[in-house]
């Protein structure tokens, strides 16, 4: 009976509430919401370990976090040897083997990670004294083995070789050369060379270097007090030897006089990896943090932002446009603006990109404009509130910045005082296109003679060029002249000839080819079944299972993936059936394809075919086989491309195969080693339904 009463009231009371709203009021905001994440207890040990304890018992959850803050270091000759020690960190240690210590993080259901500058732990609060046990053990008794060296080794190359023909990778190398210097930690890169010239004992000496308590911090963050959290730090790293500190220097890096546009060619590009960058003496201790902070979120912080609204929805040149501001106190800081843009629209995506860097400073920004970022600034930082693993940085940056102890409590308020004028002022002084370079990306004879003849503020644009690793290079060469009379057609014959000639092709009836790559330390298999009658049988297998299948015959065809199948659409079935002949070229209509030019792929001059609209195949000039072939297909507004090389011909039956083929497999790229290749094996119809 009470509960009724106090629900009636309750609906009464709600009932006058809504009457008395007039909803032709926007309702006011609210005050800003005040920020606490804590401040740590503090303890420095005799080592000069600092030990910081934030203090939280909604839940039974600790999590620790260890950082070493060690100066920036040039890595030279052996650039990436601190990647291995990240690498290396974590297999287990000298008093635990790796499969065990695993299986027992697994059982404790811990995160955990560890790295070339300390490690993060998170688990469950009645396991923390275990985990953070094991988390100490490993990152100062690290178990080197040779073995487990080498792996890492080969997976470093064969992630160097996958990411040989990608344009973002490539984008961002000569995009931190020309921002930092080669002589600059930020601005070396990791080579084939670098990677073979580091030994297990470079990764000794390196570790002996970096991990010492002297400017150590370990932040403990949960269900804990701070006597239990010094205890246990006590224990396990109260006799972590003190080291030292050694400085480096390095290249100071310094802005252009005027802008320029560097162009890197990468003649795979489908798009254009296009950014204006430039760098800047600025960290969180500096006045101008807080309006340059939203200044950037105005500029390219998101979907809301000024070039995501001009280049994706006013111009549609790109699936999405952004800015970025990445806070150095070691060095200076990058400002950098970017989108991926379709080749067609390249130098007008230049054009806009600048416009609005430059529009920052030369137009005030709208209240509307300040206001929304402001809020979703706040969302964000309330919502980073819920990960212990950011509030661990929030007081290692406390630290390590010399920043005030109050920094991050008062920060939501500091930003909130961010007005307009600010915003004009700080773009001013660090958002001038007249001072930046314009990195371009891409495939030059698409995007190059339109961007030469590029002007910006009255002033034509210098290009200078470069090759994917930044060394300065001549223009380059996108084509050679063809001989008069020379055809795709006679491309095609001159194909056929050398991998064996018309007559022993059309003998060929069914094809079977197995064919292995190995990614990330697992085996991935390929075999392919097909028929001179457009039948087609493709299984991918990973260490052994079958994990997707590909099943087309001239009436229909579908995938298969985990079980379950998806029958190919019209244009899918069309393009699949087109692709589905034994020997494509036997087939091809000479007067749909056509010669395009003489190009260079890898080294090699060759015949550029174009096949479709999405489709290019290349031909070596020198003897007419087969190099590569790309192809392109759009999705979710991504215009993706699929590229595929040939290597290492040899004959089978006295028919020439190539036995590598190299594939794009989503982000990465595979060298498949022909097996096996069976012709003119009988095979059932059914095979293919």
């Amino acid at each position: 009976m009470i509960k009724a009463l106090i629900l009636l009231v309750s609906i009464g009371f709600l009932g006058n509430a809504k009457a008395q709203i007039d909803r032709s009021i926007q309702p006011q905001p609210g005050p800003i919401p005040e920020i606490n994440f804590g401040t740590p207890k503090e303890h420095q040990f005799d080592n000069g370990l600092t030990l910081m304890v934030v203090e939280n018992h909604k839940l039974p959850q600790v999590s620790v976090s260890l950082s070493i803050d060690n100066p920036l270091y040039l890595e030279g000759e052996k650039a990436g040897l601190s990647g291995l020690l990240s690498s290396m960190m974590g297999k287990g240690s000298k008093n635990i083997p790796k499969d065990y210590f695993e299986e027992e993080i697994d059982f404790m259901g811990a995160r955990l990670s560890l790295n070339a500058q300390g490690g993060y732990a998170s688990t469950l609060k009645r396991y923390f004294p275990r985990v953070f046990e094991m988390m100490i053990d490993a990152l100062l008794h690290p178990h080197f083995l040779k073995e487990e060296f080498q792996k890492e080794v080969d997976k470093t190359l064969e992630a160097l070789k996958s990411n040989e023909k990608d344009v973002k990778t490539a984008a961002r190398r000569v995009e931190n050369l020309l921002s930092y210097g080669k002589d600059h930690p930020y601005g070396e890169f990791v080579s084939e060379k670098s990677i073979k010239s580091v030994s297990i004992d470079d990764l000794q000496q390196l570790y002996q270097k970096n991990f010492h308590a002297q400017d150590a911090y370990i932040t403990i963050v949960g269900d804990i007090d701070f006597e239990s959290s010094k205890k246990l730090t006590k224990k396990y790293l109260g006799k972590w030897a003190k080291g030292q500190v050694v400085p480096s220097t390095f290249y100071n890096p310094k802005n252009l006089p005027q802008a320029q546009i560097a162009f890197v060619e990468m003649p795979n590009a489908v798009q254009s990896e296009v950014s204006v960058l430039c760098t800047a003496n600025i960290d969180r201790n500096n006045p101008d943090y807080y309006a340059l902070t939203i200044a950037n979120q105005i500029l390219g912080g998101g979907g809301e932002a000024r070039l995501f609204l001009n280049l994706r929805e006013d111009k549609g040149y790109t699936y999405g446009s952004y800015s970025r501001f990445n806070i150095n106190h070691k060095t200076k800081s990058q400002l950098r603006a970017f989108a991926a843009v379709r080749n067609s629209v390249t130098d007008s995506a230049v054009v806009q990109l600048l416009y609005e860097v430059d529009r920052m400073s030369k137009e005030m920004v709208t209240e509307e404009e300040l206001e929304l970022v402001k809020k979703k600034y706040a969302g964000s930082l309330i919502r980073s509130m819920e990960d212990p693993e950011n509030i661990a940085n929030f007081a290692y940056n406390t630290k390590t910045q010399k920043l005030p102890p109050n920094f991050y409590n008062k920060l939501l308020k500091n930003i909130q005082k961010v007005t307009r004028e600010d915003i004009t002022r700080v773009s001013k002084k660090y958002f001038d296109p007249n001072l930046m370079w314009v990195v371009v990306t891409g495939k030059g004879s698409d995007v190059l003679n339109p961007l030469e003849k590029m002007e910006f503020n009255g002033r034509k644009l210098n290009v200078l060029y470069f090759d994917k690793y930044g060394n300065v290079t001549e223009r380059p060469v996108f084509s050679k002249p063809l001989m008069d009379g020379l055809s795709a057609k006679r491309i095609m014959e001159g194909y056929i000839d050398a991998i064996g000639g018309r007559a022993k092709l059309e003998v060929i009836k069914t094809k079977t080819s197995i064919s292995e790559a190995s990614m990330q330390g697992m085996t991935i298999q390929i075999s392919n079944r097909q028929t001179a009658k457009k039948q087609m049988r493709v299984e991918i297998s990973m260490m052994g299972n079958i994990i997707q299948k590909m099943v087309l015959n001239p009436s229909k065809g579908y995938n298969e993936m985990k079980g379950e199948k998806t029958e190919m659409k019209s244009e899918e079935f069309e393009n699949a059936i087109k692709n589905a002949a034994l020997f494509p070229e036997l087939e091809i209509n000479p007067n749909q394809i056509s010669l395009e030019r003489i190009v260079i792929i890898d080294g090699k001059d060759a015949y550029e075919i174009k096949w479709s609209d999405n489709k290019t195949v290349y031909y070596a000039v020198d003897d007419f086989l087969k190099l590569q072939t790309v192809e392109t297909i759009e999705m979710q507004g991504k215009v993706q491309s699929s590229t595929t090389s040939f290597r290492n011909y040899k004959v089978i039956e006295g028919i020439l195969f190539p036995q590598v083929i190299q594939k794009d497999m989503g982000s990465q790229k595979a060298d498949f080693q022909l097996k096996s290749i069976i012709l003119n094996e009988p095979m059932p119809d059914n095979l293919f339904e």
